[in-house]
């Protein structure tokens, strides 16, 4: 159903739409719950109640909303993928299964592409890189600053919403944004200053930690990152070239502070370099 509402509905859906592009989604809301009781066969304002709750992180809402959308645009897929997310995110398993399937997607479909998920706080940005496991979710494999709430192996929730892509020499991975925390981790982070480190001692300690079923990330590139927004297209995030430090700060994620120093002592051993200022970290 495709119903066309008065023109004063339809004023009152732009002045809807601008608070929401002022990010004023107090008042947004407020309007669209107006029009939909006004204009319950038109889909236009369920649509964008489902968009604002689901990066409100609302999911009873959210789910509410995209499914009457449905009702009144049957065909619309983002809302369709919308439902299955607030499903998933609500537990629903049978509801997200239905939907998924609607996509070809199945509980034997395992090999899901690596992508990068984008995490705000605190008036930053960070791109980190996840191991998706359905359509809407992943584990996040690198260890996040401590600031952003978020753990090495956590569970995150992931749109499908492109916004922009992660590159560095070995990658180019898709960035969606992350909805949401579904399950933490138990892996604690830890830091570390690498003394006058060479490409093969970086890569030596990455392959020890990996070994043993921890993280390692190479915390300068994350803290330096920045983007660039090619003309008519989404931001491209790059890693600065960190060769040639003095000192270079990475992170492991481990579960045990001890497993952590470990991989250190046998990397000193092996690498005949050092380590300073190690330190373990709290997730705010």
């Amino acid at each position: 159903m495709h119903n066309e509402p008065s023109g004063h509905i339809q004023d009152l859906f732009r002045d809807a739409r601008q608070y929401e592009a002022a990010e004023d989604h107090y008042n947004a809301v407020k309007l669209y719950k107006r029009i939909v009781k006004d204009a319950p066969d038109w889909a236009a304002p369920f649509l964008r109640l489902g968009h604002i709750y689901k990066y409100r992180q609302e999911w009873k809402p959210a789910l509410y909303y995209n499914k009457r959308a449905i009702a009144l645009q049957v065909e619309n897929r983002q809302a369709w993928w919308d439902v299955g997310i607030a499903a998933t995110a609500l537990k629903k398993r049978k509801l997200a299964r239905r939907v998924w399937s609607k996509f070809g997607y199945s509980k034997r479909n395992d090999r899901w592409q690596p992508a990068s998920v984008q995490l705000s706080f605190g008036g930053q940005l960070e791109v980190m890189w996840v191991q998706r496991i359905g359509p809407c979710l992943g584990h996040i494999r690198s260890i996040p600053q401590p600031a952003s709430g978020r753990r090495y192996g956590d569970q995150v929730l992931i749109d499908n919403i492109l916004c922009g892509h992660h590159n560095s020499g070995a990658y180019r991975l898709p960035i969606y944004q992350e909805l949401g925390l579904l399950k933490g981790s138990h892996y604690r982070s830890f830091s570390c200053l690498l003394i006058d480190p060479a490409d093969r001692d970086i890569q030596l300690l990455q392959k020890l930690c990996y070994d043993r079923k921890m993280g390692f990330e190479v915390w300068g590139n994350a803290a330096e990152a920045f983007s660039f927004r090619p003309r008519g297209g989404q931001p491209e995030y790059y890693a600065f070239n960190l060769k040639d430090e003095r000192e270079l700060l990475v992170s492991i994620a481990a579960l045990r502070e001890e497993d952590a120093l470990q991989a250190l002592s046998d990397w000193e051993v092996i690498s005949l370099k050092a380590f300073a200022e190690f330190r373990a970290h709290q997730v705010c």
